[in-house]
């Protein structure tokens, strides 16, 4: 496929990219198809990373599955978030700290960007708030139950509609969002444009350097159209009138980065953790294709480590199976060549999933409760964020009969 020339950059619009590592052609992930022949032909499109001489953001080389994301993937996304216990405590505890440092009160507006099947908008509910939703594939139902929702991308011009309505707000959040937006300069800007003069935004996003560390090339999928360090989000905030004052990091989706972001000038001081942070990037040299050159190295030898380590299994004549279907576990499968012929089966509890098939390698996904996925004896965890989480539940019901295989931080047997 030809992809075209690279783009200009995303953040600064220069023309001087550097490519750090091309995966070759991939399907998308995070969707799934009816049966496997169509997921076979899901098309495919070319996933190279760049780098910005001039600002040092990290994203996509080319934009060539644009219009293929947007109708395939974001018109109807996977809502999985909810699914799992550890993510639902962390995400009391996140909005335990938005509302901390904003300030909001009962009955003050909230927008969350990227509101999805609506479980944060009813956690912000029953804090006493008035949750707003913006999300091109929001549940409709959610409107009928009374909720504000707006099933649309975020953005200036989304954004200032609201605003000229309704007013601005002390409160943003978004949480994992922010690395799918094709123009992530116009995202942010619409949460400048929405954003009361004394509020704060507070937007998670995978950090580059823990992605690095924990091993995570399979977040590094079309999809995540960009992935941030501290310095590259400060510039670009910087560039719509909005100032970094705090960041702290978390483990969600194998290493993120929360950042708190207010209007120049508002009242408050920077926290002396940002230019740490920012420093130590600096000495990373994250900002420059010089400082990647190693992980991509470790990158080749990690996709051929695991998938010798899955063969050589396979030859034992034991089944084997992966446990998670959402986009990562879909990119990662797909970026080791593990189709039906290595990996009989996915397991996912997520409704909808079961009996649909992952685009690329065609596996199909199951149930745990499924007797085919009982017949395993090993099993690739291709979710991150829940490893411990999925081998506790898995055992309750299997024993211990069988191996459970983790790829991040590192290649790894799983004993919990």
């Amino acid at each position: 496929m030809d992809s075209g020339p690279m783009v200009q950059c995303r953040n600064c619009r220069s023309a001087g990219l550097s490519l750090l590592y091309n995966f070759g052609e991939q399907p998308l992930g995070g969707f799934l198809l009816p049966t496997a022949a169509l997921a076979r032909q899901a098309p495919r499109f070319v996933n190279a990373l760049a780098i910005c001489g001039a600002c040092g953001l990290v994203q996509q080389a080319f934009d060539s599955a644009q219009e293929a994301l947007a109708d395939l993937v974001y018109s109807n996304y996977q809502p999985t978030y909810s699914m799992s216990s550890v993510v639902r405590a962390y995400q009391e505890w996140f909005l335990d700290a938005a509302v901390r440092l904003s300030g909001v009160e009962a009955g003050d507006a909230v927008i969350e960007i990227g509101a999805n099947d609506g479980y944060v908008l009813g956690l912000l509910k029953h804090r006493g708030l008035a949750p707003v939703g913006f999300d091109p594939s929001i549940d409709p139902a959610l409107a009928r139950s009374g909720y504000r929702v707006f099933r649309e991308y975020f953005g200036a011009a989304s954004a200032r509609r609201y605003a000229g309505t309704h007013g601005t707000v002390k409160l943003v959040i978004s949480r994992h969002t922010l690395e799918h937006a094709f123009d992530p300069l116009d995202f942010v800007e619409g949460i400048e444009a929405v954003l009361a003069p004394d509020g704060a935004a507070l937007i998670e996003v995978p950090y580059l350097q823990l992605q690095m560390m924990n091993n995570q090339f399979q977040s590094m999928g079309a999809q995540h159209v960009c992935i941030f360090t501290l310095g590259s989000l400060s510039k670009m905030f910087g560039r719509v009138g909005l100032r970094v004052r705090d960041a702290w990091f978390c483990q969600m989706d194998g290493g993120s980065i929360v950042v708190c972001a207010h209007k120049r000038g508002a009242p408050g001081a920077d926290d002396e953790m940002v230019a740490r942070i920012e420093s130590v990037e600096q000495i990373l040299r994250l900002h420059e294709a010089a400082g990647f050159g190693r992980f991509f190295a470790e990158v080749d030898l990690q996709r051929t480590e695991i998938r010798t380590l899955v063969m050589e299994f396979a030859r034992t004549g034991r089944r084997i199976v992966a446990y998670g279907a959402g986009g990562k576990g879909q990119s990662l499968l797909n970026l080791l060549g593990l189709d039906t012929h290595l990996i009989q089966y996915v397991i996912d509890d997520t409704p909808g999933y079961a009996g649909k098939y992952i685009p690329g390698v065609g596996t199909e996904v199951v149930t745990r409760d499924d007797p085919r996925a009982g017949e395993a004896g090993m099993v690739l965890i291709t979710a991150p964020t829940h490893i411990r989480e999925i081998v506790q539940r898995d055992r309750e019901k299997r024993g211990r009969d069988r191996l459970y295989v983790a790829t991040a931080p590192r290649l790894h047997i799983v004993d919990v």
